[in-house]
Parts: structure tokens; sequence; C-alpha cells
């Protein structure tokens, strides 16, 4: 039973951006608290993360590879360097925007980083064109997905998303990213 489970919880989709954020953590070597800033949660009000549409098809396995990641060996076995992931670190530049006191700073790094790792896992598996496409097409089905989770809970209470990182952007960074589009805070959908 567990195996049937899995293929619901676990499509193709939810495993193409789960192994994407994965494989982009650890090679442009992501630190700990960089991890922990992009899971930040809203502890005012929810105890939601911040920078996330809850129940997202696309936000969800983004979330879940950035807990593996979070979790990965204080070092790796037999190495003296004491290294846990292996590129260089975020440039200063996307840095300053993951730590900048601004939501809409933090989304934007948040979408940054997203783009290039769907982007470079794509390339990674040398998909022919219809595979591309059939891929695309099934993200921009998560992120409409996604985008009606957030247009609802706007809708349904009246008010913003209960994350504060929404109040001024009403698209969400992660699925735009896995798109390949940028965050436009001006924009509804």
């Amino acid at each position: 039973m567990p195996a049937v489970r899995a293929q619901k919880d676990f499509d193709s989709g939810y495993r193409f951006i789960f192994y994407a954020v994965l494989e982009g953590c650890y090679e442009d070597g992501l630190s700990s608290d960089d991890i922990s800033q992009i899971l930040l949660k809203d502890g005012k009000t929810t105890n939601l993360y911040s920078h996330f549409v809850y129940a997202c098809p696309v936000c969800t396995p983004t979330i879940h590879a950035l807990e593996v990641y979070e979790s990965r060996p204080v070092h790796f076995y037999s190495l003296k360097t004491r290294a846990t992931t292996f590129g260089p670190g975020l440039p200063p530049k996307l840095a300053n925007q993951l730590y900048s006191k601004k939501a809409e700073d933090r989304l934007e790094a948040i979408n940054v980083l997203m783009r290039g790792w769907v982007s470079k896992r794509m390339s990674l598996l040398r998909l022919t064109e219809q595979e591309r496409a059939e891929l695309q097409n099934r993200l921009e089905e998560m992120r409409k997905e996604g985008m009606k989770h957030l247009e609802n809970w706007e809708n349904a209470r009246g008010d913003s998303y209960p994350t504060s990182a929404f109040a001024n952007v009403h698209q969400c960074a992660v699925c735009n990213g896995a798109c390949d589009m940028k965050l436009r805070p001006d924009a509804k959908k």
C-alpha cells in the first residue's frame, strides 16, 4: 500500500520541484542560515512559512526539499574540510536581498534562486522538446493551483494572506520561479 500512496503524494511535478531545489541548494552551497531565512515563519499571527503559499503544489515540495537540505549531516564522512555542501554560497547581492527587512526583496531573491534551480534541472535532464513542453505545462498547472490558494484566501477572508510577506506582493515567488517568471509585485496573477 505505501507505493500507491507515494505515487499519489509524490507525482512527477512534485519530484521535479523537490529534486531541483535540493540539488540547487547543494550546488549553490546555501548555508544553514540561508535556509532558515528562506523558511522564515511568520510567528505574529500564524505559524506559516512567510515566503510560501499554504497548500500550494509548488511551494510544498520546495519546503520539503529545503527541510531535507537543512537536515543534512554536520559534515561529510572522512572529509577533513568539514564541508556540508558543494557550492560557494550565495553571491553578495543575492544574500543582501534574502536578508533584507523588506519582504519584497526576500521574495525576489527566492524567485531568482527558484528560476535558476528549475532551469538547471531541466537542462540536466536533457529533455526532448515534447518532454520539456509537457513539464512546463505541468509546472504552469501547479502554479495556477497555487495562485488560486493565495487568491481564495484573500477573497474568502477579505484581507491579505496571513503572512505579512504577501501584503504588497500578490504573486508567489516560488511558483513564478518554477515557471521561469520574474516576480511582479504589482500584479494580482
